[in-house]
């Protein structure tokens, strides 16, 4: 029960962090488009790197969940 409960959490950690960084990347779009070069260029890098090194977690969350799981034993009828 508690490596479920670790595994949620994970999952929900995982999530809040990739939407904040979507929503932070597309602010740096924004400075961007506005002119601000300087500033939007290193709010888009860093969101980028940051949004790479997600990918990996992102990617062993999902192959945790759909992991088959062991057979479970059935009483014969």
């Amino acid at each position: 029960m508690a490596d479920k409960e670790e595994f949620n959490r994970q999952v929900r950690r995982t999530a809040f962090l990739t939407v904040g960084l979507a929503a932070a990347l597309i602010f740096g779009i924004i400075v961007l488009a506005t002119g601000g070069w300087i500033p939007g260029t290193i709010i888009v890098a860093a969101t980028l790197v940051a949004l790479a090194k997600q990918v990996p977690v992102i990617r062993r969350l999902c192959s945790e969940e759909s992991s088959p799981s062991p057979p479970r034993h059935r009483p014969a009828h």
